[in-house]
């Protein structure tokens, strides 16, 4: 492989996970509409409220998954790019930097501190929405 197709490889997969991320955001948007409105409708039943977080926690955790298989675009451009060997890349300075700010070439599993803890933040605001009762 050589450093043009590692890098177009790349940025072709940054434009499907820019994709991604927007389609994540409308469907956080939706589970957030539905579980506000299953809140406060007085006439949400334990099935409604039930429903309404199996899906809106169901969209979490699908968001999740995406955030992880973009994070692995990085670390896995990072391995190819020591592969090829950071010396053999047009711009050695900028390969290195790159593979110092990835700061791994192993697989990861989930997404970064970040990602987290905005898809936590969902989770709680769509639980919250539901089951806190309102005044």
């Amino acid at each position: 492989m050589d450093a043009e197709f590692i890098l177009n490889s790349f940025q072709m997969n940054r434009l499907a996970d820019a994709l991604t991320f927007i389609g994540c955001i409308i469907a956080i948007w939706l589970a957030l509409r539905t579980a506000n409105m299953t809140g406060e409708n007085p006439s949400s039943n334990l099935f409604t409220k039930i429903l309404s977080t199996v899906f809106g926690l169901s969209i979490v955790a699908g968001s999740f998954q995406a955030f992880a298989i973009a994070a692995n675009n990085w670390v896995m451009t990072a391995r190819r790019i020591t592969e090829m060997g950071v010396e053999n890349a047009p711009d050695p300075i900028g390969a290195q930097g790159f593979l110092d700010f990835v700061g791994t070439t192993e697989p990861v599993g989930m997404p970064d501190t970040i990602g987290l803890i905005f898809l936590v933040t969902v989770a709680i605001m769509i639980i919250g929405l539901i089951w806190i009762p309102r005044k």
